[in-house]
């Protein structure tokens, strides 16, 4: 079993939770790309996109995937829910085991209403909109597919470890 394991999805589809709970099972160092890049900055991810824009965000974003995939092998990294619309962030996921946590865009919504999330104002209309658009990116830098259907993080932690055992 080798890593590092990146795992990605929309906002509000566990990434963070269930990234934590494999990391803690392997025993591997666990990075959350977006409080990484809210400890360099000293904001949180709502103001930094107030403050400076989304093109600087994301420019964060890349150097930080990049470092968090590059440094050590048994890692897993919780990426941000936009992380694939840069192609060269969906190149450089496609060349680890990037696991996509496929959930339902009405679940989604509901879940991602608290004020630290960046696009917690957007309509229900834009944002399954987004989710749309990002859904085949998801898909192209999957190596595993999971829908939570209402598991634990545990549960779906399991699974994700048999299935890098057998990769």
């Amino acid at each position: 079993m080798t890593g590092p394991l990146a795992i990605v999805g929309y906002m509000g589809s566990g990434k963070s939770t269930v990234g934590y709970t494999v990391a803690k099972i392997l025993s591997w160092e666990f990075i959350d790309l977006d409080r990484r890049i809210e400890e360099r900055v000293g904001l949180p991810i709502p103001e930094l996109f107030e403050a400076s824009g989304e093109p600087f965000f994301r420019d964060l974003e890349r150097r930080e995937l990049l470092y968090a995939l590059d440094e050590i092998a048994e890692r897993v990294v919780s990426c941000g829910g936009g992380v694939v619309i840069e192609p060269r962030n969906r190149s450089r996921l496609m060349e680890v085991a990037t696991v996509f946590l496929w959930e339902d865009a009405d679940v989604l919504y509901r879940r991602t209403r608290g004020p630290g999330r960046p696009l917690r104002g957007v309509s229900f209309e834009d944002f399954t909109r987004r989710y749309a658009e990002r859904l085949p990116y998801y898909l192209e830098v999957a190596s595993l597919q999971i829908e939570p259907d209402n598991r634990s993080p545990c549960q779906i932690a399991n699974e994700i470890i048999e299935w890098l055992r057998n990769a």
